[in-house]
């Protein structure tokens, strides 16, 4: 699906909604039994915070791996978001340099994606694989790899013609770095859209949920741990899914394009100045929607 497209009828009608809560509108976010009550998108902007535990700026202290790593600030827990966008724009820049660096060096290119998931706490090994032993696997052949979604993403439809993609909470976190206009589409991301999508749909249209459109009926992916059931509004309305990495690319896009769209309809009104700070507002509000 294309833009266009999908940027029509009540997906539309969302964008002009959300565009008037970017503006300073009420959203009324409030969960039982959980202390996050936010008033506006901007009270939740303004309260974001990350990461859990400190995190440092070096994601293999140990060496084991030969990644040339970026030299990046150690983030305190719970730090702000301008702490946050500083780490953040030291990683993008490394990023972007070793992508775009003719010929490319996998191990600079490779150092600069272990800190982008280092940065976002999903460089790790798990039972069924995790970032790092993949990255470890593929970092020689990593320019090729991203070379195929950003060039893929660039023809501008919602389904990845990319064979064997791996797209995850890792990969969007390293595709929001490296393309323009990409958030991150995480559980907490996901969680917060469909939120506000079934709010809008059952408190200001009046309508039954299930009978939300389909394009707004989000992918919610699983919190970890504790957090495990706790980003998905309306479980038979939204699907979870942590390993459907065309389903995760799909509302990634669709994402991209309905932050863009009411970013844009709200103008000169919106109280946030890039996708990064709505993502931001995103992120801290869906922390729990349950």
């Amino acid at each position: 699906m294309r833009r266009n497209d999908y940027l029509q009828g009540d997906v539309a009608r969302f964008c002009e909604w959300l565009s008037q809560r970017l503006g300073g509108q009420s959203i009324h976010f409030s969960i039982t039994g959980s202390h996050r009550k936010f008033s506006t998108l901007l009270d939740a902007l303004n309260a974001y915070s990350w990461p859990l535990k400190k995190v440092s700026g070096r994601p293999n202290p140990d060496g084991s791996y030969p990644y040339i790593h970026p030299t990046v600030p150690t983030l305190a827990a719970n730090s702000t978001l301008a702490d946050n966008t500083a780490v953040l724009d030291v990683i993008q820049k490394a990023l972007r340099t070793a992508y775009f660096n003719v010929p490319a060096t996998s191990d600079t290119l490779s150092g600069a994606v272990a800190a982008t998931l280092h940065w976002g706490g999903v460089y790790k090994a798990t039972r069924y694989g995790g970032n790092k032993p993949w990255l470890a696997q593929n970092h020689v052949n990593l320019l090729s790899i991203l070379q195929n979604v950003v060039n893929d993403h660039a023809l501008g439809d919602d389904e990845s013609g990319v064979t064997a993609l791996r797209f995850n909470a890792g990969m969007t976190k390293v595709y929001s770095l490296l393309i323009d206009d990409f958030i991150i589409y995480d559980s907490r991301v996901a969680a917060a859209l469909a939120w506000l999508a079934l709010k809008w749909w059952t408190a200001v249209e009046g309508k039954p949920q299930n009978q939300l459109h389909e394009h707004l009926r989000f992918l919610c992916l699983p919190g970890n741990g504790k957090a495990l059931k706790l980003r998905n509004p309306a479980p038979s309305l939204f699907s979870t899914h942590a390993t459907k990495p065309y389903e995760h690319y799909r509302w990634n896009v669709r994402a991209n394009w309905l932050l863009h769209r009411a970013q844009k309809l709200a103008g000169t009104n919106s109280r946030f100045r890039s996708l990064r700070e709505i993502e931001a507002a995103l992120f801290q509000m869906g922390e729990r929607v349950v």
